[in-house]
């Protein structure tokens, strides 16, 4: 401040200086939203499960940026992967180098993505060092995705007793991911397989770049999904956090019944599009259940395409 100052003074002296200098009508950029104040925006998602992403029949493949092209037509605005645990992988860096290629597709057909570093994490078969090096390994290479456009969480899901034991946990898992990566939003889920029971019963961490999820698998009439939901949207309001429902199934018993599970899908969306809670539905995958998609593209069963423009 002090040397434009200093330099502006010969302007001021100098009549010729200063009619030489039109007035700036140039206006001023604004500043761009960060990513955790736009999630909440988001509408609709889906997931990649696994493997879908990175190979087929045991043989690496890429999606490509047609595939989320597609993916985008078929009317979804943000996707959510999660890498599998480093026991299935191995320890190579190689698995984060190709879904940090996978993000970068998605992202350039317009796409947040919603990132998870690891898979599962349990109270009953706790990490040793191998679990947290590969954690601080990949997140390392996954803090070179674009913040603007990519969220970090720790871990797929997490199975503790209760919300006392998986605090002190999460917070080690965010920092981890904190260390690495210190512009990027972290999201982290409760601590009964991601549960809105177990959401409610925690608080959120001090680290004030968060947001928060839940995974849903119950399915039911409006009254249920507005009963269990409409908790979830009071405990955001009263933490002031955003909250993505980040994985969204109908009915357990309905995972291999597409009609079912697209009549719970009309059930439960406009319900959660009320109460803001974007939605990433579960899942392009390779399994024999819970699968929106009947082939390798990413066009939509047709029970789901006409559940979703219901």
């Amino acid at each position: 401040m002090r040397r434009r100052a200093l330099l502006a003074v010969p302007l001021a002296l100098s009549p010729g200086c200063a009619t030489a200098q039109p007035p700036s009508t140039a206006r001023p950029r604004t500043p761009p939203v960060p990513l955790r104040e736009r999630l909440g925006a988001l509408r609709l998602g889906a997931n990649v499960e696994r493997w879908f992403a990175i190979a087929s029949n045991n043989q690496p493949r890429r999606l490509g940026p047609g595939w989320w092209r597609g993916f985008r037509a078929a009317g979804f605005d943000h996707a959510r992967l999660f890498i599998p645990d480093v026991s299935q992988t191995g320890d190579g860096g190689g698995v984060a180098e190709t879904f940090r290629d996978v993000v970068a597709d998605a992202n350039a057909a317009g796409l947040p993505v919603l990132l998870g570093v690891s898979d599962f994490i349990k109270h009953d078969a706790p990490w040793g060092q191998r679990e947290w090096a590969a954690l601080a390994a990949r997140a390392a290479v996954l803090a070179r995705t674009d913040p603007a456009q990519v969220v970090l969480s720790p871990v797929n899901e997490a199975v503790f007793p209760d919300a006392a034991t998986w605090t002190p946990v999460r917070d080690r898992l965010l920092g981890v991911l904190r260390r690495a990566a210190p512009r990027h939003t972290l999201m982290w889920g409760g601590h009964e397989w991601g549960s809105w029971r177990s959401l409610i019963q925690n608080t959120p961490p001090a680290d004030p770049n968060t947001v928060a999820e839940v995974h849903d698998y119950e399915g039911g009439d409006t009254g249920a999904v507005e009963w269990r939901f409409g908790q979830v949207a009071a405990w955001r309001e009263r933490h002031g956090q955003t909250v993505l429902v980040a994985e969204l199934g109908g009915a357990v018993n309905h995972r291999e019944n597409r009609a079912a599970w697209a009549a719970d899908l009309r059930q439960s969306l406009p319900v959660l599009r009320r109460l803001r809670l974007p939605v990433a539905l579960w899942a392009y995958t390779h399994g024999g259940h819970w699968r929106l998609q009947p082939g390798e593209g990413p066009a939509l069963h047709s029970e789901f395409r006409a559940a979703l423009e219901s």
